[in-house]
């Protein structure tokens, strides 16, 4: 067999005859590859952090006695890369890493360097990526197993010393960072697992005893007393298995290595109840240093492992509790063992190095599962048939839709309700009547409806909706009438609307307005003319304005408007001109632009990077499309629904962009082919597709959800019962509930545990739809507490908690505007480049320009507007000016936008 503690090599044998048993393939799933770790390994942790990334640590690079890692990674779902971080202070493999309350990791023992027993244990701070020493335990274990306890300490027991196994059971309190020790197991073991029941208790099972002894013996720790008792045997002795907890609460064991080194096939499931295992049904492969991950949808998987002691298994496959039968998934893309295997908040499985069956043999390989089959369903339809509509998310759940056209133009606004599947009548609009408006709905939770054409042409009028009363008023109007325009709402709280037209003439005018004093104000004018483009809120704060046409021709061009200064700047321009497409803000900050018409309705796709401000092609659409809608889903991939093909055809295929791979696929058609309609994230994460047309008639009064197919019970979700709103950036964000701690843990209780029972908070701004996961400092069974929130835009936005993969229903945060203080300044400063620097102090999250002047006694007016103020901390803001070196002396003055 091959040894794992020590030196080892494989045999190579001329030939091997393998009984592969027929097995019956599970839905269509896939593997799809990721970027290589940067250090191959294996018996090393991975954890996913409250950030959404995995961080991979330890483990072992080659045989021998420094093939020892030190060396950490993270990985990242929105690129699908890896990237190092701080290494431990101790190089180490066949550890524990268990993520803390507060957001650390903790990790415990383990073989180091000559093959040394480790005692020491250390934390990792994702803040900082930094790690620090913590107390030493009382034994120094490997092949141990380390539990989260509901009262927040971690419970270390058993492993070997390097010379024999050990009972030895010792608790982590991370308040005071210290070990203390705890009731002795009742037998010696190490390669067991360990399983956290509902009710608090630790189920202990299997494993290697003294002398080498395969244990058939089971033990359970209850916290309360500290204290070990022995439980009903296994079946089967087996150690290097796997345990899930199941949804019913009852633990699946399965495979291992038995006795006389016979690699087991079969599973059992232990009854906390009656306290006894029966068996289940046997895997189609016998396997050991495989991983088990609890799907949302309650099956587990199992992948990888390995084979007749000489080879790794790429084969891969579900147990269904309900049938207790097993059955083939797609296969690993690389045989491997000894690896690890995360479920990700979007329900994929992150699986990460191992030891393979051909040299090198050590993996730098990773590769995601992903078993989602997206369904549409129906819902209940529009009282009004229209098409050429605006959709928006209220922040009481509801959806508002408005405007478009049936068989007339029509002012009756309509509210959809996900709890009822229903729509109600709201309030009559004196605007828009028509289409080709838009809707914003601003940080007062009021909705701003402007321009578009209405029952007299191009209209200057703007409205106001009203979602306590369900009224509609009048407020500002337009300084130009305009239509097919763009309107983004600002992180001051301002709607920045630009361009459009109304068919012939294109406008280059932008225009601001004012919530508080319901005017409009014009601002610095788009360097090109233009309609029928789209307008994306980056990160940073500017807005990207991209393609769109003219009064004939579509434009590649894009340009950047920045609040601070009220002008635009030229960016990157694309390889494909387009118009009526769509542009979507990626979890990764670069904006996704796919089809639209160009010299025809087109399939190109192209991205955008902020940081470079250029644009490259990424993968094509299986189809093109035109009068589409494209939705950020919670998993962070992109749904693009029907519209027009290239042959005019009226399409109802649906497809999803992965952003890790640049690859579209099919998912579920919908219905009733459309186009011009529009498309909605509920909080629920379902997709709510509304109206549209055929080829102009008929209109549809049809609405559609899109399920992206995680097929999990409502009764597993997380339960949100309050959320901090408004929140004011800076602070805390707590929200209170219940089931915060999943049903199950990742894996087996060892060191290819990737435990994922714990909450993960993502905001997502409504509108920009700007994602993010918060960094907690405390969480429970029932309360989550983020470190402050910072470099987020205002406005309104949907908090959601995953847990095992499962998303709660979400709740709508309102991030309140900052109100600007007096500016105290802190280290001006000439730059060795010439450039001058200064920094001041301030409220998280405010927004400034900078006025510049060589001349003091001019005017404010005649000052020159700069932007380039960066919130470098909360709180902390920095402006620099490379164009000081063009002037002898220059006056500043920050003022707020």
């Amino acid at each position: 067999m091959k040894t794992y503690l020590e030196n080892y090599f494989i045999l190579a044998l001329a030939a091997l005859a393998l009984n592969l048993p027929i097995v019956q393939q599970a839905k269509a799933a896939s593997w799809t590859t990721n970027g290589l770790l940067h250090t191959a390994r294996e018996f090393h942790t991975a954890t996913l952090l409250s950030n959404g990334k995995v961080l991979v640590a330890g483990g072992r690079t080659g045989a021998g006695a420094l093939g020892e890692l030190a060396e950490v990674e993270l990985f990242d779902l929105t690129t699908g890369m890896w990237t190092n971080t701080g290494s431990m202070t101790t190089a180490r493999c066949l550890h524990t890493a268990t993520l803390l309350p507060n957001g650390k990791v903790l990790v415990a023992g383990g073989m180091g360097i000559d093959y040394k027993a480790l005692s020491s244990a250390e934390l990792y701070d994702p803040v900082t990526g930094t790690w620090t020493n913590t107390g030493f335990m009382n034994t120094a274990p490997s092949r141990h197993t380390a539990t989260l306890l509901p009262n927040g300490m971690v419970l270390v027991a058993g492993g070997t010393n390097g010379v024999s196994s050990v009972s030895s059971a010792e608790l982590y309190d991370p308040a005071s960072g210290t070990w203390t020790t705890t009731g002795s197991l009742n037998i010696a073991r190490n390669g067991h697992t360990a399983t956290l029941l509902p009710d608090g208790t630790v189920l202990v099972a299997g494993g290697l005893g003294s002398n080498a002894v395969c244990l058939s013996s089971v033990e359970l720790y209850d916290p309360a007393g500290g204290t070990w008792r022995v439980t009903n045997a296994l079946n089967t002795a087996r150690y290097y298995h796997t345990a899930t907890l199941l949804p019913d609460g009852q633990v699946l064991v399965a495979g291992g290595d038995g006795i006389n080194y016979h690699l087991l096939s079969n599973a059992e499931l232990y009854n906390p109840a009656a306290g006894t295992w029966t068996p289940t049904g046997a895997l189609n492969f016998a396997r050991e240093l495989h991983t088990a991950t609890l799907l949302p949808n309650g099956e587990v998987l199992v992948a990888g492992g390995t084979a007749n002691y000489a080879f790794s298994l790429s084969s891969a496959e579900l147990f269904d509790p309900a049938t207790g039968t097993w059955t083939a998934t797609n296969s690993l893309t690389t045989a491997r063992d000894a690896h690890t295997a995360t479920l990700l908040p979007s329900g994929q499985v992150l699986v990460a190095g191992g030891n393979g069956s051909s040299f090198p043999f050590i993996l730098s390989s990773t590769e995601l599962y992903d078993s989602t089959d997206g369904t549409w369903t129906n819902t209940g339809a529009l009282n009004n048939p229209r098409t050429g509509h605006r959709a928006i998310l209220l922040p009481n759940g509801q959806v508002l839709v408005a405007g478009g056209k049936g068989a007339t133009y029509g002012p009756v606004a309509e509210l959809y309700d996900p709890a009822t599947g229903t729509w109600t009548n709201t309030g009559t609009a004196t605007t828009p009547a028509g289409a080709a408006y838009t809707l914003t709905l601003l940080s007062n939770g009021k909705v701003l409806a402007a321009g578009g054409f209405g029952d007299h042409g191009l209209t200057n009028r703007a409205a106001l909706f009203d979602p306590a009363s369900g009224t509609w008023t009048n407020t500002g109007a337009l300084n130009i009438a305009r239509a097919d325009h763009t309107a983004t709402l600002l992180p001051n709280g301002r709607v920045l609307v630009a361009g459009g037209g109304g068919g012939v003439n294109s406008l280059s005018s932008a225009e601001l307005y004012d919530p508080a004093t319901e005017t409009w104000n014009i601002t610095g004018p788009l360097i090109t003319a233009r309609q029928l483009h789209t307008a994306t809120l980056l990160p940073n704060g500017k807005v990207l304005v991209a393609s769109g046409q003219g009064d004939t021709t579509c434009f590649s061009s894009a340009e950047l408007y920045d609040p601070a200064s009220g002008t635009w700047t030229i960016t990157g321009a694309m390889a494909t001109g387009r118009t009526s497409h769509t542009a979507t803000l990626l979890t990764n900050g670069k904006v996704l632009v796919a089809g639209g018409w160009s010299s025809g309705i087109t399939n190109s796709v192209e991205l955008y990077d902020p940081a470079t401000g250029t644009w490259t092609n990424t993968g094509a659409l299986t189809t093109a499309h035109c009068y589409h809608t494209a939705t950020l889903l919670p998993n962070g991939k992109v749904l693009v629904t029907s519209g027009r093909t290239s042959s005019g055809m009226i399409t109802n295929g649906v497809e999803l962009y992965d952003p890790v791979t640049g690859a579209w696929t099919a998912t579920g058609g919908l219905d009733t082919a459309r186009q011009e309609h529009t498309a909605t994230l509920l909080p629920n994460g379902k997709v709510l597709v509304v109206g549209g047309t055929s080829y102009g008639y008929p209109v549809f009064d049809s609405a559609e959800l899109y399920d992206v197919g995680l097929g999990y019970s409502n009764s597993w979700q997380p339960q949100i019962a309050t959320v901090t709103s408004p929140l004011n950036l800076g602070s805390n964000l707590v929200i209170t509930g219940s089931q915060f701690r999943g049903i199950a843990e990742g894996s087996s209780g060892n060191s290819q545990d990737s435990s994922t029972d714990y909450p993960l908070v993502q905001l997502r701004r409504l509108d920009n739809e700007q994602t993010v996961f918060l960094l907690t400092t405390n969480w429970s069974t029932n309360s989550f507490t983020s470190l402050p929130v910072w470099n987020f835009p205002p406005g309104y936005a949907l908090a959601t908690m995953f847990v095992n993969g499962i998303q709660s229903t979400s709740s709508v945060v309102n991030i309140s505007v900052p109100v600007p203080t007096a500016a105290t300044l802190t280290g001006p400063q000439k730059l060795t480049n010439g450039s001058f620097q200064f920094a001041f102090t301030n409220s998280v999250g405010a927004l400034f320009g900078v006025l510049t002047t060589t001349n003091l006694t001019l005017p404010l007016t005649n000052w020159t507007t700069l932007g380039g103020i960066v919130e470098i901390s909360p709180g902390q803001f920095q402006f620099t000016d490379p164009q000081a070196t063009n002037s002898g002396q220059r006056f500043y003055r920050v003022f707020a936008p």
